[in-house]
């Protein structure tokens, strides 16, 4: 069955490209042919100079300092990501909008929406962008539309009244729909009036052999060291990363996110398969760590979602890992991993499953 992916644009985001390129190995597992609609959203001037401003103002603050980019650079994929999507990932020819005569140019017999935070308003403010995660522009008869663990990012409803009612509207046209976090499941059920189960990120259906795949050729560290990925850096959180590795006791390297990327995403893989221990307030920075079965801290983020981080480590029963303003977080507790190990083979039993459900 030839399939159409509708995910965030593949950008500066590392878990973003990985989960999309996990579900269409998962896709491609199952007998299917997956291709994902590349959205490259228009990156107007206005947006462009408003970053160039927060970049200066932000520079006499040490953690908060990040790389000045160029117009070109700012509007177009960085190397290392237009190299990967190249060699890894099936994508359709680059769209500023999602059309309707996609699905008859690529012979599309379904449609996925997900993974990530696909169903968060607040990440699709353009307009008419948010209806179209939940597969507006497919309109032709007999096409599949399936939601594969889209995520609202966040447990309260956002949504405005006619936003609502239309997307209530879209989600009665799914054949089924899954979600990445367990509150998902009751905004499906409340604000759109559809049924929905949770399944895991797809980051997560594929095996740390599979990702020491892509980076094999990436020199292996064999000093120990605990490696810091850092999505939204401030002082204090630097000063808990640093009494963090302070009582882990390796030396520290730190990853971070900011204004490109300046790993490959190969690298980025390599960071944690060579890692003995890992910090991290990014919610695929966790997963890795989960996949790659290496002890770890996650840091609350809640600016962008604590729900995230809540449901995933819940699943596996590891939420004495997050460390939040008011709970102490001991990093020398072992982790269980064989157990952890066992319960991930059976939510990816899960998953396969929900989307066999593409062959009926």
């Amino acid at each position: 069955m030839k399939i159409g992916i509708t995910t965030r644009p593949l950008q500066a985001n590392y878990g973003g490209i990985l989960q999309n390129y996990a579900l269409q190995q998962a896709l491609k597992r199952l007998g299917h042919e997956a291709i994902t609609i590349d959205l490259v959203p228009s990156y107007s001037l206005y947006r462009y100079l408003r970053s160039l401003c927060k970049t200066l103002l932000l520079w006499p603050i040490p953690w908060k300092r990040r790389k000045f980019v160029s117009y070109g650079t700012a509007s177009s994929r960085s190397n290392a990501i237009e190299k990967f999507c190249k060699n890894h990932i099936a994508l359709t020819k680059p769209l500023h909008r999602y059309q309707s005569l996609l699905v008859e140019q690529y012979d599309l017999e379904a449609v996925i929406t997900g993974s990530d935070q696909v169903w968060r308003s607040k990440y699709n403010r353009y307009a008419g962008h948010l209806e179209d995660m939940f597969l507006r522009f497919v309109s032709k008869p007999n096409v599949k539309k399936l939601a594969y663990a889209a995520s609202f990012g966040i447990d309260e409803w956002d949504y405005s009244p006619e936003l609502t009612k239309e997307c209530s509207r879209l989600a009665k046209e799914f054949m089924a729909i899954s979600v990445r976090e367990g509150s998902g499941i009751v905004l499906c059920n409340k604000h759109l009036d559809v049924e929905a189960v949770q399944v895991i990120d797809p980051t997560l259906l594929l095996d740390k052999a599979d990702y020491e795949q892509l980076c094999a050729d990436i020199p292996v560290e064999s000093t120990p060291f605990t490696a810091v990925y850092v999505l939204d850096k401030s002082l204090p959180k630097m000063q808990l990363i640093q009494k963090l590795a302070s009582e882990i006791g390796l030396p520290t390297k730190i990853f971070s996110a900011h204004h490109g990327m300046t790993l490959s995403i190969e690298e980025w893989l390599a960071m944690f398969r060579d890692a003995r221990y890992l910090i991290t307030d990014s919610f695929h920075g966790t997963a890795f760590s989960i996949i790659f079965n290496k002890p770890f801290v996650a840091i609350g983020n809640e600016n962008r979602g604590m729900t995230r981080f809540n449901s995933l480590l819940s699943l596996f029963g590891l939420k004495e890992r997050l460390y939040v303003s008011d709970k102490e977080c001991d990093t020398s507790t072992n982790i269980d991993w064989e157990a952890v190990n066992i319960e991930r083979k059976n939510l990816q039993d899960d998953a396969f499953d929900f989307l066999r459900l593409l062959d009926k």
